[in-house]
């Protein structure tokens, strides 16, 4: 896979990240995401060799998909995972070091996911692991 791939990738990985941190209310996650793709994006613009923008529609169409290849892996992924499950995907996929130091910083912020007080929140994958549970009594 080549460099300009790589960085295609990454744009769109932080992108979705982004929007995905940005629904859910973690606002730093969300800042972290954005800067990222920014990083990404210039590494990109300097390996083009060029100062344009380059088109949303340009980068999905040569950007490879960095979880799964069908809808409904990607569908569960985003429903499913927690913030730091998604962290944890990136940094595999992430190719400079300057960007995964950053991710594992802001993964040392994140705590252990209180199952409980999620579950009583009605969050969700809680709902499904709270009527496992109910069932399971």
């Amino acid at each position: 896979m080549n460099s300009m791939t790589l960085e295609c990738e990454a744009i769109h990985r932080y992108r979705e990240l982004e929007a995905w941190f940005t629904d859910r209310n973690f606002d730093e996650l969300a800042s972290l995401s954005a800067r990222l793709a920014t990083y990404h994006r210039e590494a990109y613009m300097s390996i083009a060799g060029t100062d344009e923008l380059i088109s949303v529609e340009a980068l999905k169409a040569s950007a490879v998909p960095w979880v799964g290849n069908g809808t409904k892996s990607r569908e569960f992924m985003w429903r499913l995972a927690t913030p730091m499950q998604l962290l944890e995907l990136a940094l595999e996929s992430e190719p400079s070091e300057e960007c995964a130091a950053k991710i594992r910083a802001a993964m040392s912020k994140l705590g252990p996911v209180n199952w409980e007080s999620a579950i009583e929140a009605g969050a969700v994958p809680c709902l499904a692991l709270g009527a496992e549970r109910r069932i399971s009594r």
